[in-house]
């Protein structure tokens, strides 16, 4: 067995640390625009990138390089791509819905069913037979008409969507580049997501084995109520200012709650933990800032590295940071003990790693683009971690709530015996007046950590699962709400945590134990 000492392992978790922010500063590049596949034999992909909400005026383009389809077994990619298209036809379609839970019905449907095609409304414009040598001889100025004809393509567009075949195999050779550029009218207003389809032929069959190989460019922006160009969603615009205001709100919980501390200072009631609580504060406080200034960016650019790299790191600090600090607060450590046992220190490392892995995956999925395989991988692992996150920091609190609730029971047992009573199980132990002030310290101390484990699963609930099933039913001008409900949720936590823990002198339970004090050595006298 190896032994790591204690020096080491703090050597071993500062590596760690730096290698994690080394990866978000070198990798962070916010906003992607593009969207590469290799050898992907799935037959539907989407949605491709996050859905976007256009405004009357957006404009969508999109660009396809190196498409080729085809079996693995195939010789000559110009060739599998000509064989393949014999049995399908390929194509990209945005199409617009009202919630990203319509989409995914949407695309459940075309998943499931082998002959639903995504763009059956387009396939009889212009298709192309494949096996007519012609048609892959045919001149460039017909394939410019067919793939850019702008009447047929704004032809309603908020019912068919916006379509790109790629059933032409000569095009897919270079230099040529399949492209499509269209402009929103306000009739076609929306929130939008952008598929690809490999659609069975008449009387053919969906052939599993073959893959797709392409390279996608998307640009896709909006103008504001000024009339300049915004390259967030239309439900992302109000974001940099919503994050400005929240990041202005928890500032004012620091400062309300750091003249607290420097208060009770001298009554000497401030622990280490309430420090603790402050620095975390203060890593909201600029987390929420730099988000706003990233977004403010990406609205402006399409893009905010720098930005982006400093809200990366300071995300990742914040993220671990919070949980530790809740552990810390559920473990009861400087508040009722001023050390942590053994499992509770494998419970923190625990968390620890997998915080480090969440954040790794949150960079890596910031540099991918929605629908490609590594995307979908990485978010299922977050997800995953996440959750093991949020069930780990509710078994210290478990912990501490079952030894006050052991504590209470003794001491009580104490008290009757003492009373010369028979021993009776308590089945509420707030029921009774305690009848000395360390009872009533412990019963406080009790009821404390009870309304934190709620406090921490109804947050949990809240932002895991509750935000991400309204999220799913907005509409794409207040897809916002979600993460102004998030937050809204973070600051109630953060204050009702803060006034549960804050540091007091005296405290009514404490006022009950003196009265039972009193009324016992009246009583004796």
């Amino acid at each position: 067995m190896i032994s790591i000492s204690r020096g080491q392992k703090s050597y071993l978790s500062l590596n760690v640390v730096l290698a994690v922010i080394l990866l978000i500063t070198q990798n962070a590049i916010a906003t992607k625009h593009t969207f590469t596949t290799k050898h992907d034999s799935r037959h539907l992909i989407g949605p491709i990138g996050a859905p976007f909400g256009f405004l009357a005026g957006g404009v969508y383009s999109l660009k396809v390089y190196d498409f080729v389809i085809g079996t693995p077994a195939k010789g000559a990619p110009d060739e599998s791509t000509h064989e393949a298209l014999k049995d399908v036809e390929a194509g990209f379609i945005l199409k617009r819905f009202d919630s990203e839970s319509d989409f995914s019905k949407f695309y459940e449907i075309v998943l499931e069913n082998p002959n639903a095609c995504s763009f059956e409304s387009h396939r009889t414009k212009g298709a192309v037979n494949p096996n007519a040598d012609d048609d892959l001889l045919a001149a460039d100025d017909a394939f410019q008409v067919h793939f850019n004809d702008e009447e047929n393509i704004s032809k309603n567009v908020g019912e068919l969507g916006v379509y790109l075949s790629m059933n032409e195999p000569k095009q897919s050779w270079k230099p040529m580049t399949p492209s499509i550029t269209h402009k929103f009218a306000t009739d076609e207003e929306g929130l939008y997501f952008l598929i690809f389809q490999l659609c069975p032929r008449e009387g053919k069959k969906v052939d599993h084995h073959i893959e797709s190989t392409f390279e996608l460019d998307l640009h896709l922006l909006n103008y504001d109520t000024f009339g300049y160009e915004s390259y967030l969603t239309a439900g992302e615009m109000p974001l940099p200012g919503m994050f400005l205001y929240f990041s202005v709100s928890y500032a004012i919980l620091f400062v309300l709650w750091a003249n607290n501390i420097r208060k009770s200072r001298a009554a000497g009631t401030v622990h280490a933990i309430h420090h603790l609580m402050t620095m975390l504060l203060g890593l909201k406080v600029l987390t929420t800032f730099f988000e706003a200034a990233r977004y403010h960016y990406i609205r402006m650019n399409g893009h905010a590295e720098f930005w982006s790299a400093v809200y990366f790191v300071m995300s990742f600090i914040k993220g671990t940071f919070m949980f530790t600090v809740i552990l810390l607060i559920g473990s009861g450590w400087s508040l009722v003990k001023p050390f942590l046992n053994d499992r509770e220190k494998k419970i923190i490392w625990a968390v620890l790693v997998l915080q480090v892995i969440d954040n790794i995956a949150v960079v890596i999925l910031s540099q991918e683009t929605e629908g490609e395989k590594l995307y979908e991988d990485w978010s299922a692992l977050l997800h995953l971690v996440d959750i093991l996150c949020c069930c780990a920091v509710l078994v210290p609190i478990v912990w501490q709530v079952n030894s006050l609730e052991k504590s209470v029971q003794a001491e009580r047992t104490t008290q009757n015996e003492d009373d010369n009573e028979s021993t009776k199980p308590i089945t509420n132990v707030e029921s009774e007046v305690p009848a000395t002030a360390e009872a009533a310290k412990t019963l406080e101390k009790l009821k404390q950590f009870r309304s934190f484990y709620l406090l921490v699963v109804v947050y949990i609930y809240f932002t895991r699962i509750a935000v991400y099933l309204i999220a799913t039913e907005l509409g794409f001008r207040q897809t916002w709400l979600r993460y102004c409900i998030t937050e809204l949720g973070t600051l109630a936590f953060y204050a009702i945590v803060g006034f549960l823990f804050r540091p007091v002198e005296d405290n009514p339970y404490l006022e009950v134990g003196r009265q039972a004090d009193v009324e016992i050595e009246f009583g004796g006298q």
